[in-house]
């Protein structure tokens, strides 16, 4: 059997199985497609001009097919027209680092994980939403897919076109793959290596490392499995499905299968990693085995391999607890892209922690990942300001390196054109003619976000909305949210079919002892 007959195999049955799994949550909608001409009319477009983002009041946009054919001032025209008063009109966002299935799941109690305060403490128990992660892949195909679904529907209401997925295995991933394609999304999937039922055991050995020597035949496997499946539907959808390698994170493999990973990238559309060395202050496990196995740091190891040499494109979400001095010149190259993910590990769990600030001053390119726990773009884009203020304002004066105090504009430009940047696509992640017509529209003058009046600066206002203030979405020129409401798929049938699986996984982990009492404040002690 050739490649090809493989790949056509693996496309058509990923059509027949996602036609019938989502039948219960289906709507009275369905996607649009443009067929001629169509003009967008908000009051701000923030298009891509001379080589930059610029602002522009009053501008329509032409979309034709799957193109933005024409970007210019409002006139009247006999074209179907949509009106977007009080709207700004941004490209689709693009999310850098996303594990889907995960994010319902998790959210609402992870938010009392726990990040070590300091050396010598005792610590209290956390609350651990790799439990959930392990529970997913015991789901039956249809009840994966709906909370696959459920999560997409929320990514989608938030304005994001497009992901960077790292799914927490190869049926995750499929189930993905398949949700995604009835939705019409644009994504980068991966399945991590090792999967999360291997993952555990070797990635929490502490200092004996026998169970890594011992996983590498079955990584290995993995590795293969994920990349024949990964070949059965590169470029499906027209291109918009375009796979990845991931490596789980970087502690759990060897110089062998890391080649093994690269070899395979090489092969698709590039990598994606975990550079997370740890949550709080040092020492770091992730950082300590590292060195003991290797006799280098997580940066400079993966360097040592290749992996930085330009030969595939890599994505990298968290950069904690990395050497700043060593680390950011490795990073600040051309086929590397930070994620920083402002609510990884839960909202507000370890706020201000992402170097971002230090990323963006070595010039390392940057986009947001929405990570797990939190769907909501517009969300995640504040977090990611604010907590980047924070984190330049307190620490400005000791830095090592030199920092950037990052604005909403820088936001929006690592949510966009910096994120497309790294994908390697000049047709995403701005408003022009010629590029993909992959854009959402956010109300920026209703009560809470705005003032009723089309606002002076626009941008300003997103510090004040959310998932909810955006009205429509489209990618590749089809609608996917029109007018705040999801084509395709009934939300309430989504939000109750999904419910009914997460009540029962978490009825299961009360009986493990997951929800374990959570103070109300934890008390830092003091350091000297």
């Amino acid at each position: 059997m050739t490649v090809e007959s493989t790949r056509r195999e693996g496309l058509e049955a990923s059509l027949e199985a996602r036609g019938a799994l989502l039948d219960k949550v289906r709507g009275e909608r369905t996607t649009v497609r443009t067929t001629g001409p169509v003009v967008l009319a908000p009051s701000w477009v923030l298009a891509w001009q001379d080589e930059q983002m610029t602002l522009l009041r009053d501008h329509e946009v032409v979309v034709e097919g799957d193109r933005i054919v024409e970007v210019r001032p409002q006139r009247g025209s006999t074209d179907e027209r949509v009106e977007m008063h009080g709207q700004v009109l941004v490209p689709g966002l693009i999310s850098m680092h996303s594990h889907v299935a995960g994010g319902a799941a998790t959210r609402g109690y992870v938010e009392g994980n726990l990040t070590p305060m300091a050396k010598g403490v005792e610590l209290r128990q956390g609350r651990q939403f790799l439990h959930a992660m392990v529970m997913l892949d015991d789901l039956s195909d249809e009840d994966l897919d709906l909370m696959t679904a459920l999560n997409l529907v929320e990514i989608l209401r938030g304005g994001c076109t497009t992901q960077v997925e790292m799914s927490k295995s190869l049926r995750q991933m499929q189930s993905y793959v398949r949700v995604a394609r009835e939705l019409g999304i644009r994504g980068y999937p991966s399945g991590a290596v090792p999967g999360m039922k291997r993952i555990l055991p070797i990635w929490k050995r502490g200092e004996d490392d026998g169970p890594l020597f011992d996983s590498i035949a079955g990584t290995l496997d993995e590795i293969e499995e994920n990349l024949v499946y990964a070949r059965s539907i590169n470029g499906a959808d027209d291109g918009r499905i375009l796979p990845m390698m991931a490596p789980a994170t970087n502690a759990v493999h060897t110089p062998e299968t890391y080649l093994a990973m690269k070899a395979a990238a090489r092969e698709l559309n590039g990598l994606h990693i975990h550079l997370q060395s740890g949550y709080g202050r040092a020492p770091q496990p992730d950082t300590v085995a590292l060195q003991r196995l290797w006799g280098h740091g997580e940066v400079p190891w993966l360097e040592s391999l290749g992996i930085f040499d330009g030969s595939v494109r890599v994505f990298g979400a968290h950069l904690l607890g990395i050497d700043f001095v060593r680390d950011l010149p490795i990073l600040a190259n051309d086929s590397f892209t930070f994620a920083n993910c402002p609510s990884g590990t839960g909202a507000g769990v370890t706020p201000a922690q992402w170097p971002w600030p230090e990323a963006l001053g070595a010039g390392v390119n940057s986009g947001i990942g929405l990570d797990t726990h939190s769907n909501d773009y517009i969300e995640n884009l504040k977090m990611a300001v604010i907590y980047g203020r924070i984190r330049a304002d307190f620490l400005g004066d000791s830095t090592p390196v030199p920092m950037v105090r990052p604005s909403m504009w820088t936001g929006l430009e690592a949510a966009t054109v910096s994120a497309a940047r790294g994908l390697g696509r000049d047709d995403l992640g701005r408003i022009e003619a010629g590029a993909k017509a992959d854009l959402t529209s956010i109300d920026v003058t209703s009560l809470l976000v705005g003032v009723g009046t089309v606002p002076r600066e626009p941008l300003n206002h997103l510090f004040y909305a959310n998932g909810l203030a955006v009205r429509n979405v489209m990618t590749d020129g089809n609608w996917q949210i029109r007018d705040g409401h999801v084509l395709g798929l009934d939300e309430n049938k989504v939000l109750a079919e999904s419910g009914r699986i997460v009540q029962a996984m978490w009825d299961d982990m009360e009986r493990h002892d997951v929800f374990v009492d959570q103070p109300d404040h934890d008390v830092v002690p003091a350091c000297c």
